[in-house]
């Protein structure tokens, strides 16, 4: 297996500048156990995988090596889940769409607790290593924060302001968040074309990925973003069908690199979130293709090619 953070649930893998993906994946989830346009995924550093069942209004839970759901999570008032995060004592976060909440799952619980009310669906969810809760208010253009460890805080502002405006100040049509060990915030922000990185306490961004960058490189409607041991961006390129990622060499793109979208197992229709296993594996929601597919890492030395 790779580098496991202390204390983090998500996987971050150490990768060499000369990683690769076989080209051809395969389907981890179809609609049969994920529905159509299936959401969110999200994978811990046991291996265990979540997928948002948007369809079929649950959440699919996978234990490592499994071929079938494991766990099925349902509420009364889980209607199309959006975004999920799962955390390192095993609680569940989910954002729900109808009623804008966030609720919660304990481990080895059937019912959720509610958690957060936002004032529009949380697209995206991240908790961050000091515990508060950031969420992605794509409808409302607007990234914001609560913390969990005391439930009398109110909720902040982290980014945007409710209208879109200059690009590093205001968001357009964001979806996928990710906060790294420094707290810097990064924003798959669909709308402008673009990666954004917004330092902690810093309501003005940088844009690290698309045309405006130092470094340019095309992006259509990014809709994931995670980042890897050593800070580089993996984004979901969603208008593209494709994930590129950034590295010590500039951008390249590493799974659906066809051009074309499609359902072959090279191909992507409107990919929408991303996230690693701990081998490095890339796990990818396919949504017009109904599906969940898995890359699987083929070299990671330079030396072996």
């Amino acid at each position: 297996m790779f580098l496991l953070s202390v204390g983090v649930s998500y996987n971050l893998p150490k990768l060499s500048s000369c990683a690769s993906w076989h080209p051809n994946g395969t389907t981890f989830a179809d609609y049969t156990t994920v529905g159509t346009h299936p959401f969110a995924v999200f994978v811990d550093n046991n291996n265990t995988v979540y997928v948002s069942d948007q369809l079929n209004n649950r959440v699919q839970v996978w234990r490592e090596d499994s071929v079938t759901p494991t766990r099925t999570l349902s509420d009364h008032g889980l209607i199309h889940p959006l975004g999920l995060f799962v955390t390192i004592n095993g609680d569940i976060f989910v954002g729900f769409s109808v009623n804008n909440q966030v609720h919660k799952w304990s481990w080895n619980t059937t019912n959720s607790v509610p958690v957060a009310n936002f004032s529009a669906s949380c697209f995206g969810l991240f908790i961050a290593k000091n515990n508060n809760l950031y969420c992605s208010l794509s409808s409302s253009l607007q990234v914001v924060m609560i913390t969990l460890d005391n439930n009398m805080n109110g909720i902040t502002n982290v980014t945007g302001d409710d209208s879109s405006g200059p690009i590093r100040n205001g968001l357009f049509y964001h979806y996928s968040i990710f906060v790294d060990n420094m707290l810097n915030l990064y924003v798959a922000d669909c709308g402008s074309n673009s990666v954004i990185r917004f330092p902690p306490g810093q309501s003005r961004g940088i844009i690290v990925a698309g045309i405006e960058a130092a470094v340019s490189f095309p992006l259509h409607c990014p809709t994931g973003v995670v980042l890897d041991a050593d800070g580089y961006l993996f984004i979901v390129d969603s208008g593209n069908n494709r994930i590129v990622q950034s590295g010590p060499n500039g951008f390249r793109c590493v799974v659906g690199c066809s051009n074309t979208s499609g359902s072959a197992s090279n191909q992507l229709n409107s990919p929408f979130a991303l996230s690693f296993d701990s081998y490095g594996n890339i796990f990818v929601t396919d949504q017009k293709n109904d599906r969940v597919q898995k890359f699987l890492l083929a070299t990671n030395s330079c030396a072996a090619e």
